[in-house]
């Protein structure tokens, strides 16, 4: 009876929780938790909000905990083979026959000095930077699929008047019915 046009004697009579707003000639359902009965006169339309839910899905960020980087210090023993350089004193003996000179000291004393010369090894340390460590983050982006239960009303319209019944389903809503 929705496709036709009412008569200015017919009345619907509907069961519903209602707000009436007198002035304006319009009942509106409330969502309050009582029932009514509601006769709808000539010229007056009762409109009736239909729910539904849906899904949306926000985003926060968490701390899902963290990465350390640690530098410990080891220490570990090296050897280095270093060349040096000494001096060595060498004596010999050769047998000689030969007369003595006028320059030659004969009979006197005394000692003769040789410095000798050699290298010692001294070991120094320098701290030297031989690598790094970068470190980054990155931003990954994945999909997460959620989902949950949800509801909507469907409104069934029982016409006394013609004896039909007719429902209007979510797909007669998208098409604009």
């Amino acid at each position: 009876g929705w496709d036709s046009e009412r008569t200015a004697t017919s009345t619907d009579t509907y069961v519903t929780d209602t707000y009436v707003d007198e002035t304006a000639g319009t009942t509106d359902v409330d969502r309050g938790d009582y029932s009514e009965t509601r006769t709808a006169a000539a010229g007056e339309t009762i409109n009736v909000p239909v729910h539904e839910e849906e899904l949306t899905a926000t985003r926060r960020e968490v701390e899902r905990g963290s990465v350390r980087v640690e530098k410990d210090v080891v220490e570990e023993e090296q050897t280095l083979d270093v060349p040096v350089t000494e001096e060595r004193v060498t004596v010999q003996r050769r047998t000689v026959d030969r007369d003595a000179t006028a320059d030659d000291t004969a009979f006197e004393g005394g000692s003769i000095d040789v410095p000798v010369r050699g290298e010692e090894v001294d070991v120094q340390k320098r701290a030297r930077v031989t690598e790094e460590v970068e470190i980054g983050k990155e931003a990954v982006e994945r999909t997460e699929r959620v989902s949950d239960t949800v509801r909507r009303e469907e409104v069934r319209v029982d016409d006394e008047t013609t004896g039909g019944v007719t429902d209007i389903g979510r797909s007669d809503r998208e098409r604009g019915s």
